[in-house]
């Protein structure tokens, strides 16, 4: 009975949200005006919640009768994996996707006076609701028969952060709907007055997410598995990375358009473009179209509607977008050292860097449709030579963008003297940090952070001297930024591996390290079992265990292996077992070092981001 409840919740919530859409469509064009009252967004995302909460039941009480429950749970499953296996397949993670959607139109109208704006989430909603009930229903069922103790959850996602990497990057997918939502109804809705102010503080909100939401993801795939990476650049991380990029280049847009009435066109085609760009990331999950670990389903049926989802939406936001009346101040430029200018750059550059990682993620595609069905990759190589210069030239010109002013102030020449003074100064002291590791990868990286603190050093010191308050939102924000950039480049550049057949007391050495076979044990969990392999590692006067696991999971008959790590600021320890070979195991043994610092930063990007809601009056 329970998931019929659910089912009936779900359809209850798209026949409210189809009727919003279309009563006060046929109410504006008869009466220009809107009869049914968005109060009913109440009944609305409890309707979603109920039946979120329904399927959720049915995960916890081990319901198999239920095929979407039978499929990706197990009866020997820990509870709190049973409770995340709901976003563990396409139908949960769809029913997830709706339930933060809903949240955010809720959100969005306690917090908001446009009611177009809630018109056009009402749309999006009706959209994805009847994608999920016609094609993507988590309440078939299974009866009369169902399967004992179910088909288990998929290895690789029972750990720690598949609960919370999953619904932090779905928040902020589904909070780009949000700038989108606004937008739109700026176009619609001239006496919007501050729709570019609320569009970038809601970019703002989405961007942190997804920030957060990547950063988890790049994490737990470094420690799950067991390759020692922390980007891979799967097609289905590109798909996070582009609306990511899109949004980063929609907030400095939406800046611009608030503070200078400027760029408000383009500011709407990239809240389009953010939007569109986290569908097609739906649609390369699951179309079945790209081959992933991240990939929920096979099924280009499914895949296809959603294609015709992305074009409606297109077609639909351009027509209006065509008709609407946005008009920018005419504006000229001091000079190329205005704060419009480095905008301007910056969202060349960031929209350049999406555009060549969508290519290469779709490139594959296009060749194996135009060669007769041959497979081609697209990997490391391509991504690292359009990569790494497009992030050289953002990270150079971030600092003479934090430090310029309006095109209303000139920026004073002695500002840019005593940039590049600390530019400089910055530049030379770290290299000399890593005098003995010096390389040209190292001197580029040193140069790209220099570049960000050099402006941050001195933004802080002038807005003191001339006591005005310092912007820690952006500060953190892009602070962030180079303590990632400094963690990539370190890690890239100084990274070394042994990988060798480890045998009992007989020690190897990576580095500093003297590394020991002891032996191994066997171990039964709840619901797999497991051989523990022990190290013990000797570095200058410190002594300690490791140990790594091979895992068998009996219900799926799959085998894991989970990386010892031994982590630390400066450096990570990372050592992975392959399989056991006569007396003793293959044993790949990385160095990281200042790995941790790709996440700190994220994090502190993220942080960024989230302190600006204080200031952020709306809400």
């Amino acid at each position: 009975m329970i998931p019929e409840i659910g089912l009936l919740f779900l359809v209850l919530a798209f026949t409210i949200s189809s009727f919003y859409v279309f009563g006060n469509t046929f109410s504006f064009y008869r009466n220009n005006i809107f009869i049914i009252s968005p109060k009913i967004v109440y009944l609305f995302f409890f309707s979603v919640l109920l039946s979120f909460i329904c399927l959720e039941i049915s995960f916890l009480t081990d319901d198999f009768s239920v095929l979407y429950v039978a499929n990706n749970s197990n009866e020997n499953l820990p509870d709190y994996y049973k409770f995340a296996a709901l976003w563990g397949g396409h139908e949960g993670s769809m029913l997830l996707y709706l339930l933060f959607l809903s949240l955010w139109t809720l959100i969005f109208y306690l917090k908001s006076k446009s009611s177009f704006g809630i018109f056009f989430l009402f749309v999006i909603f009706s959209l994805f609701s009847g994608f999920v009930i016609f094609t993507s229903n988590p309440f078939e069922r299974l009866l009369p028969f169902s399967p004992e103790g179910g088909l288990d959850l998929n290895p690789l996602l029972q750990d720690f952060a598949f609960t919370i990497h999953p619904p932090t990057l779905y928040l902020g997918y589904t909070a780009l709907t949000l700038p989108f939502a606004i937008a739109m109804a700026r176009c619609v809705d001239p006496s919007y007055k501050n729709w570019a102010s609320d569009l970038k503080n809601w970019s703002v909100i989405s961007w942190s997410f997804l920030t957060l939401g990547i950063a988890l993801g790049s994490w737990w795939a470094y420690y799950e598995l067991g390759w020692g990476g922390w980007w891979f650049w799967d097609p289905v991380e590109n798909s996070s990375l582009i609306p990511w990029l899109i949004a980063t280049a929609l907030i400095h847009s939406a800046i611009a358009t608030s503070k200078r009435n400027i760029f408000s066109k383009w500011t709407v085609l990239l809240s389009l473009g953010a939007i569109l760009s986290s569908y097609i990331g739906l649609f390369l999950v699951r179309s079945g179209i790209v081959t992933s670990v991240h990939t929920f389903a096979l099924d280009p049926e499914r895949g296809l509607i959603l294609l015709f989802i992305i074009l409606f939406v297109l077609i639909f936001s351009l027509i209006i977008y065509s008709s609407s009346k946005l008009t920018d101040l005419s504006y000229t430029y001091a000079s190329i050292l205005s704060r419009e200018f480095f905008f301007l750059i910056n969202n060349v550059f960031l929209i350049i860097l999406a555009v060549a990682i969508l290519f290469g993620t779709i490139y594959p595609i296009i060749y194996e449709i135009f060669s007769g069905g041959k497979d081609i990759s697209v990997g490391k190589p391509y991504f690292d030579s359009v990569t790494v210069p497009i992030a050289f030239f953002l990270a150079f010109f971030q600092g003479f963008g934090i430090l310029s002013n309006w095109s209303s102030r000139t920026t004073e020449p002695k500002t840019m003297y005593a940039y590049f003074a600390i530019l400089i100064l910055l530049t030379v002291s770290l290299s000399a940090l890593f005098l003995n590791n010096i390389s040209v990868s190292i001197t580029v990286t040193n140069l790209m952070i220099s570049s960000i603190l050099a402006g941050l050093i001195y933004y802080a010191f002038l807005q003191i001297k001339n006591s005005r308050k310092v912007n820690l939102s952006m500060g953190f924000s892009h602070f962030g930024i180079a303590v990632m950039i400094l963690g990539i480049g370190l890690v890239s550049s100084l990274e070394s591996q042994k990988e060798l057949i480890a045998f009992k007391e007989k020690p190897f050495e990576l580095e500093n390290y003297k590394i020991t076979y002891l032996g191994e044990e066997k171990n039964i969990a709840q619901n797999f079992s497991s051989d523990e392999v022990s190290f013990r590692v000797e570095n200058f006067n410190q002594k300690f265990n490791l140990i790594a696991e091979k895992r068998y999971y009996p219900v799926s008959k799959s085998i894991m292996t989970e990386a010892a790590i031994h982590p630390s600021i400066k450096e990570d320890l990372y050592i992975s077992i392959g399989d056991q070979v006569e007396e003793g195991w293959v044993v790949k043994a990385q160095l990281k070092p200042f790995v941790r610092l790709i996440w700190l930063g994220a994090l502190i990007m993220a942080f960024g981001g989230f302190l600006s809601l204080f200031r952020f009056k709306s809400l």
